[in-house]
């Protein structure tokens, strides 16, 4: 589906449209092939350009064709969904943003809340006019989102802990494994971008003004601060996992120990009735309360090792 937006004067905002012409935004998602057609002819964007941006497993990077003069820029952005066990996954998806002399055009194989805000006019000073700005705005929201998930992964972290100083259990466990596997892929995904932001910066091949470089720095500075809250939130899961399973060894061992402390307290009477079953000749074995003697017996050597295992905290 393409969706085109402009932007209307008069009412400082985008407005939707169905021409393809000069300063507009079209969003193009999970496009059918003449929808794809459509955006090569009309909007002169490169085939391979729109096969890169519909790839799922397609890497942040920066691309150029100078025979068409476009400019592709795949960003990967956090995306958040409920799995089956009804948990929240946290993942990376890329968003392919290409810059042609017509169009400032994104494409992705499903729609994105994120640019649902753009296209609802919901964003700031977002005009497909100016489209490098545009870009880098998309590039910033995309980026600033990294920190509003990851606060949310640090309150669930933080939920989970306390649920697990109170009581081990192994869903608990599974799901602060989730939220780990989620900081990777945002740890993964920060990094790429940073290094897109880097060649956007070095290298300027967009040509961008003073006020877009200055964009472009408060793209880099949040992406940085992004990474820092990612690496912190990681390394303490990492630690917390490591003391948990520390705990669980030596709850384990203090099971085993207490356990087999009584296996062996209870195997005294058993050794002193074995005894005085045998028909053999043993003292007292002959009186009427030999039997009363047995217990006795066998509960003074089961109280002394009870006494000594006590003594060497086996139990």
């Amino acid at each position: 589906m393409l969706s085109i937006y402009k932007y209307d004067d008069t009412v400082g905002k985008i407005k939707s449209q169905d021409k393809i012409e000069a300063g507009v935004w079209i969003n193009a998602v999970a496009p059918t092939t003449a929808e794809l057609t459509k955006l090569i002819k009309k909007a002169r964007v490169p085939e391979d350009f729109l096969l890169y941006g519909l790839d799922p497993d397609e890497g942040a990077r920066y691309e150029y064709d100078e025979d068409v003069d476009a400019h592709l820029l795949i960003f990967d952005m956090p995306v958040a969904s409920i799995n089956d066990k009804k948990r929240v996954v946290y993942k990376t998806v890329p968003l392919a943003i290409i810059i042609t002399a017509t169009a400032l055009i994104t494409i992705d194989r499903e729609p994105q809340p994120l640019l649902a805000l753009f296209a609802e006019g919901k964003v700031a000073n977002f005009n497909p006019k100016m489209k490098n700005k545009a870009a880098l705005i998309m590039m910033y929201r995309a980026t600033a989102a990294y920190l509003t998930y990851l606060r949310d992964i640090n309150k669930n972290r933080e939920n989970l802990e306390n649920k697990l100083q109170s009581n081990l259990r192994n869903e608990d466990l599974y799901a602060l494994m989730g939220v780990q596997r989620g900081l990777v892929y945002f740890m993964m995904s920060l990094r790429t971008d940073r290094n897109v932001l880097e060649q956007l910066q070095r290298n300027n091949p967009l040509r961008l003004n003073e006020d877009d470089q200055d964009l472009l720095d408060d793209i880099l500075i949040e992406n940085q601060q992004g990474t820092e809250m990612a690496q912190i939130s990681n390394s303490i899961i990492s630690e917390t996992s490591d003391t948990y399973s520390s705990i669980i060894s030596n709850n384990m061992n203090g099971v085993m120990k207490f356990l087999t402390s009584y296996s062996i307290i209870l195997t005294i009477p058993t050794l002193v009735f074995s005894f005085y079953g045998m028909n053999v000749e043993l003292p007292l074995a002959g009186m009427h309360v030999s039997w009363i003697i047995t217990i006795i017996i066998s509960l003074i050597i089961a109280v002394l090792l009870g006494y000594q295992f006590w003594k060497k905290k086996y139990f």
